[in-house]
């Protein structure tokens, strides 16, 4: 009654049909195309800067203001990405990994102030952080209230080596008035 089970192998057309499937089928397996007619995908330069008016400080990410201030410099890819959504509006998302960022005294002037006046602007902080951008109506359609910013961690070292968290944010507003705010907007630095 329950001896050895026995295998009989299925033959004929369907199961050679089967089998050809099976051995040419390719697995879908691929990024996806950089643009798709509602995703756009690509890499370009990105350059931040955040301000903090209670500490009276500056912090740019981006090239060393020597260059940044005449427009050179900016060579650190970040990864963009930008939705067509069925209402009109562009909502756009960047990533950078890994961009250098330098805090200044803002009260001494802003660095690229200084540059112009002849003098050499002195970090008080030097690192490195990770940004994201985000956006949710990049060519500001007026056809909603348009929110952007950015957010920042890191790591910045002062001129005595001593290692401190960094971390930034900034959230800004147009409304379909064409009303400019700053939500919120600051960073702080933890040793």
């Amino acid at each position: 009654m329950f001896g050895t089970p026995q295998f009989r192998p299925l033959r004929g057309p369907l199961t050679a049909g089967i089998l050809l499937v099976l051995l040419t089928a390719q697995i879908a397996v691929a990024a996806p195309p950089d643009t798709s007619g509602v995703v756009t995908r690509y890499t370009d330069v990105l350059a931040i800067g955040y301000v903090d008016e209670k500490d009276g400080l500056i912090a740019l990410g981006g090239p060393p203001p020597e260059e940044g201030c005449f427009g050179e410099g900016f060579d650190d890819p970040a990864q963009f990405m930008e939705v067509q959504t069925p209402a009109g509006p562009i909502v756009a998302v960047a990533h950078q990994a890994q961009l250098d960022v330098s805090v200044y005294d803002l009260t001494l002037g802003h660095p690229c102030e200084v540059i112009e006046a002849g003098g050499t602007p002195i970090p008080l902080y030097t690192g490195t952080m990770r940004t994201v951008l985000n956006d949710n109506d990049l060519e500001v359609s007026l056809t909603r209230t348009n929110s952007f910013g950015a957010r920042s961690t890191g790591w910045v070292e002062d001129a005595d080596g001593n290692r401190c968290r960094f971390s930034a944010h900034v959230r800004l507003q147009i409304t379909r008035d064409e009303e400019f705010r700053v939500l919120t907007e600051g960073f702080t630095i933890a040793c």
